[in-house]
């Protein structure tokens, strides 16, 4: 016997019980299509992501190809915490909160405005799958009229990603993606070398390794890094976190009286329904782990997502519980905490910082503007996706703004200093 097959549509259509199957009975199994040795519970998922034999070398193929050079997530040692210094450095700088929440909220505005008057949306197409890429292209200073090219450059990137069935479309799309990103960022390098903003692009511009500034190939990779780290991923998080709102009022009126709530509900959303469902690692060495044996150079894939649903981690694993013991904010974004689909140790996710401040800004948002926010009547939840996985769509329905609704916004916006 062998464990679940994760190329199958029955897997695709709902892994749930697949993970269930996976906890109990196949804890750690060798997929046979893609060699993948997959490995689901909780201790030993944490174990894989933060411990020695394992590896990032995964990422040579999985995310190099389309980031146009050597990531950060491939790096260990000095070199990997001089790159992450420089990375995470602008993220949290004293004023890095003061500056992106307005600009975060000024756009979740004009996404809401363009739909408030309707009635209905669809927060997928209309808000969440729009925001990040927004977002990312404002931290690294990317002009606003060309956001509908870096949306096609994050879903290319991110398919490519997920391409383990070797789609030779997606694989060249995700290829295509790189080429038009190197073409597009040459100009924008140049111009900032010699003119330096108040932007992330500038930082990497001016960046210097023993005096040596960063070459365009080292620029372009980290660029594509916020891309990978910041696209899919937060969106699915806003949705996920919007539709256990949704389906349970309680805790939606909870949030409604009080923000700081938001939080809880994200981690408890994203536990049940993480954003990445798996995460890879390269075996640097034989090891032995309770649920049975890996190979050196065995290519280890991380079920994040059943890990966060082991009864032996997490009472009432199927429940959502936003107020369970096992979940806390002031933890849970960081590397020791008990959600595991951000990672791990040194190399716990560099955009959790930044996903957080976007899902609370956004949900926030949206609940400012919409306060009979509810699903839309007959509303169909499907997901689709293998290593990550998002609702394919997820209509609402509230009551229409008056027509002069966007006016006002815009006039609340300017005087607050946002516009």
């Amino acid at each position: 016997m062998t464990g679940p097959d994760i190329l199958s549509a029955k897997y695709a259509a709902d892994p749930y019980p697949h993970y269930r199957q996976m906890l109990t009975s196949f804890p750690l199994y060798r997929h046979p299509e893609t060699g993948f040795y997959l490995v689901s519970r909780h201790a030993e998922v944490t174990r894989v992501l933060q411990k020695a034999p394992f590896t990032n070398e995964i990422y040579t193929w999985q995310l190099e190809p389309v980031a146009g050079g050597q990531t950060i997530v491939q790096m260990d040692g000095e070199e990997h915490a001089y790159y992450r210094r420089l990375m995470s450095a602008p993220l949290r700088g004293s004023n890095f909160r003061e500056w992106i929440v307005p600009e975060i909220e000024r756009m979740s505005a004009g996404l809401i405005e363009a739909f408030r008057e309707r009635g209905w949306a669809d927060l997928r197409a209309d808000y969440t799958d729009l925001l990040p890429c927004d977002v990312v292209s404002t931290l690294l200073g990317l002009p606003a009229e060309d956001r509908s090219t870096f949306r096609r450059w994050f879903i290319n990137i991110n398919a490519f990603m997920s391409n383990f069935g070797k789609d030779p479309a997606v694989t060249a799309a995700g290829l295509a993606a790189r080429t038009e990103m190197t073409e597009y960022l040459r100009p924008l390098v140049k111009d900032r070398r010699a003119r330096p903003r108040d932007d992330l692009l500038s930082a990497f511009c001016h960046a210097e390794i023993d005096g040596i500034p960063l070459n365009e190939e080292q620029i372009q990779a980290h660029c594509s890094t916020l891309i990978a780290a910041n696209g899919d991923g937060t969106s699915a998080t806003i949705i996920y976190t919007l539709k256990e709102l949704l389906l349970h009022p309680e805790h939606l009126q909870a949030a409604l009286h009080d923000r700081s709530l938001i939080d809880r509900m994200h981690l408890e959303a994203t536990r049940l329904n993480p954003p990445v469902h798996m995460l890879l690692r390269f075996a640097a060495q034989d090891v032995d782990l309770p649920g049975g044996h890996i190979p050196a150079g065995a290519t280890v894939a991380c079920v994040v997502a059943a890990a966060q649903r082991d009864p032996a981690r997490f009472h009432e694993p199927d429940v959502f519980n936003p107020y369970r013991a096992e979940i806390d904010p002031v933890r849970d974004f960081t590397p020791g905490g008990s959600i595991v689909h951000f990672g791990k140790g040194r190399h716990y996710c560099l955009g959790a910082h930044i996903a957080r401040i976007t899902v609370s800004t956004a949900v926030t948002q949206l609940l400012d503007a919409l306060a009979d926010l509810r699903l839309a009547e007959g509303a169909v939840l499907d997901e689709k996706g293998i290593f990550t996985r998002n609702l394919t769509r997820l209509p609402i329905a509230f009551t229409p703004a008056p027509p002069d609704a966007g006016t006002a916004v815009r006039q609340r916006t300017a005087s607050a200093g946002l516009a």
